[in-house]
């Protein structure tokens, strides 16, 4: 009976790290990486889409990616594949946090005001997120979901002009 042994390479969790596929995912993944050392955002981007093509759950394919098109000001590209990213790592809230700022920027309130909600779910003083919490709120007319994210803040972060009393 032969057993299957579960590891983790660069971020891919795989039953056998000399399989084709996750040969050819690690080395696309590699020349991406390459790539945005070399400051070619756009090849990096080409050559992570491929690692994921491959391997569709390569987290560090999508970290990467995200980096690479936000590098190169294709944010709404980013936001997709944060979306995808937080379908296989829900908990990754520093995405999270991204995506929720990229879909304020966009003027996508409702959107937006899902993701900070998550984040302040997990954090309820994240700084970031009371603040977009707050814009959010207040655009889609909910003064007072607003009103408190902002007294929240100004109780956590006193120095924070963000939150200061109008």
């Amino acid at each position: 009976m032969t057993s299957l042994f579960l590891f983790v390479v660069s971020g891919l969790a795989v039953s056998d790290a000399n399989t084709p596929h996750i040969k050819a995912a690690a080395a696309a993944y590699q020349a991406g990486k390459a790539a945005m050392l070399s400051k070619q955002p756009a090849a990096a981007a080409e050559l992570l889409r491929k690692a994921i093509d491959i391997e569709p759950t390569y987290l560090d394919a999508y970290k990467n990616l995200i980096d690479a098109l936000a590098t190169s000001g294709s944010h709404l590209e980013a936001a997709a594949v944060i979306t995808r990213l937080l379908e296989i790592e829900p908990a990754a809230q520093q995405y999270r946090l991204q995506l929720a700022q990229i879909l304020l920027s966009e003027k996508q309130w409702d959107r937006s005001l899902a993701q900070f909600s998550f984040i302040l779910r997990d954090d309820p003083f994240n700084a970031e997120a009371l603040w977009g919490f707050a814009i959010a709120a207040k655009t889609l007319g909910m003064p007072s979901r607003a009103s408190d994210a902002l007294a929240k803040g100004r109780v956590r972060y006193p120095l924070d002009k963000r939150f200061s009393a109008p």
